[in-house]
C-alpha cells in the first residue's frame, strides 16, 4: 500500500509538471489550470487548481467545460445545448456568455477539454493556483525540481527481488559518471526554474453604465490604469518581458527590463474597455530568463521566439560544462567505492527515506 501511494504522489506531482509545460507550449490549460476570477464562486473560487480531462470536447448539461471566450480561456458551465455548439455561464454570473448575442455557442473546436467531477462536484485543489502563481520562490521551486528528480529516481530505480545476478563486492562509482549526471540535474534545475516563472497576469473587471460606482467597474468606451507588480523572487538577477494578450489593453508602460534578486517593478497598464456591458479578464503575459547572456542577445533570441532565449542559455551551460570537464581532465577513476552487503545503494536510501 506505501508503493502505491509513493507512486501516485509522483504521478500527480509528474501530471502537474507535465500539464503546466504542455499548456505553456500549446497556449491552453492541459490537465490543470486554475480559476483566475470569481464568476464560478462558490463551486470554484479564484486561485482553486482544478483538473481537466482534455481528450473530452463534449459536455451534457451541467458539465463544467474550459474553453476560449474572446480570446481568454474561460472555466464555466453549460447550461445549454443548441445547434452551434453549447451555452455557457458562470454559476456567479447573472446572464449566460451569450445573453445579447455578444458570443456565439461555443463549438466542439473551442473547448480545450471538460474539469473531471466527483459526486457532482469538480475536482480541486483550493487556492493552490494562487500559491503557486504567487507563493513560490525561485529558491523554492529549484529545491522542489530536485527533489523530485531525485524521489523519481529513487521511486522507480533499483535492483528487482526476484533473478537477481550475483552481486560484485563493491559498488564503484567513477568521477566521470557523478559529473555527468550532476550536470544533468543542473540543467533540469535550471530549465524548471525559468520554465515555471512563466506567468499569465490577469485583470478583471466589469464594463457597465454603473461604472465608477464600485471598484473596477467602468463605463463602456472608456479608458482606465491599471498597476501590477512584478517582483524577483529568485536569488538570481532576472530579465523579463511582457506583451499584451488582448487587443483591449493599448499600452504598458515597460515591456522588458532586469530585476536584480528580491527586487519589484510597479509597471502601468492602459486599457480601453469596449461597448458591451460584460465582465473581462484581460491577460498580461511574462517571460523570464536568467540574465547569464548579454541584454542585446536576449532580446534578439526573444523577437525570434519566446522559447529561444530559454534554449541559448541551456546551450551555453552545457558548453561550459563541456569545456570544464574537459580542462579539468576528469576521466574514469573511481572516487566512491561502497560496499555492497544485502542491498544497493539506492535500496539502502529507499530504506532510510520510505522505511522499507
Amino acid at each position: 500500500m506505501r508503493k502505491l501511494i509513493e507512486y501516485f504522489l509522483i504521478l500527480t506531482i509528474s501530471v502537474i509538471v507535465l500539464g503546466s509545460i504542455l499548456g505553456a507550449l500549446l497556449d491552453r490549460p492541459v490537465f490543470i489550470s486554475y480559476v483566475y476570477s470569481d464568476s464560478m464562486a462558490p463551486t470554484l473560487n479564484r486561485g482553486d487548481l482544478f483538473f481537466i480531462n482534455p481528450l473530452s470536447r463534449s459536455a451534457d448539461i451541467g458539465g463544467i467545460i474550459i474553453f476560449n471566450l474572446r480570446g481568454s480561456w474561460t472555466v464555466h458551465r453549460v447550461v445549454g445545448i443548441v445547434g452551434g455548439g453549447y451555452i455557457t455561464k458562470g454559476d456567479n454570473n447573472v446572464a449566460t456568455d451569450q445573453q445579447g448575442k455578444k458570443t456565439n455557442p461555443i463549438p466542439p473546436k473551442e473547448i480545450a477539454g471538460k474539469v473531471i467531477m466527483i459526486g457532482g462536484s469538480p475536482l480541486k485543489l483550493p487556492q493552490v493556483g494562487t500559491y503557486l502563481q504567487r507563493g513560490v520562490s525561485g529558491r523554492i521551486k529549484i529545491i522542489l525540481a530536485a527533489l523530485l528528480v531525485i524521489v523519481g529516481a529513487l521511486a522507480f530505480t533499483g535492483e528487482s527481488t526476484k533473478h537477481r545476478k550475483k552481486r560484485a563486492k563493491f559498488i564503484k562509482i567513477k568521477f566521470k559518471t557523478l559529473y555527468i549526471l550532476a550536470s544533468v540535474l543542473l540543467l533540469v534545475m535550471l530549465s524548471i526554474s525559468m520554465f515555471v516563472s512563466w506567468q499569465v497576469l490577469p485583470i478583471e473587471y466589469a464594463v457597465t453604465s454603473a461604472g465608477g460606482q464600485r471598484e473596477r467597474w467602468y463605463l463602456p468606451g472608456s479608458t482606465f490604469e491599471e498597476e501590477i507588480t512584478i517582483k524577483n523572487g529568485n536569488f538570481y538577477s532576472m530579465v523579463y518581458y511582457l506583451e499584451p494578450e488582448s487587443p483591449r489593453i493599448v499600452e504598458i508602460s515597460e515591456t522588458h527590463f532586469e530585476l536584480n534578486p528580491q527586487e519589484e517593478k510597479t509597471i502601468k497598464v492602459l486599457i480601453n474597455t469596449p461597448q458591451e456591458t460584460s465582465l473581462f479578464v484581460d491577460k498580461i503575459k511574462v517571460d523570464t530568463y536568467m540574465a547569464v547572456l548579454p541584454r542585446s542577445v536576449i532580446d534578439w533570441l526573444y523577437g525570434i521566439r519566446p522559447f529561444a532565449p530559454l534554449f541559448a542559455i541551456l546551450a551555453e551551460t552545457t558548453i561550459f560544462l563541456g569545456l570544464l570537464y574537459a580542462i579539468s581532465g576528469i576521466g574514469n577513476e573511481d572516487i566512491l567505492k561502497i560496499r555492497n552487503k544485502r542491498s544497493s545503494l539506492l535500496r539502502q536510501i529507499k530504506m532510510e527515506v520510505f522505511g522499507r
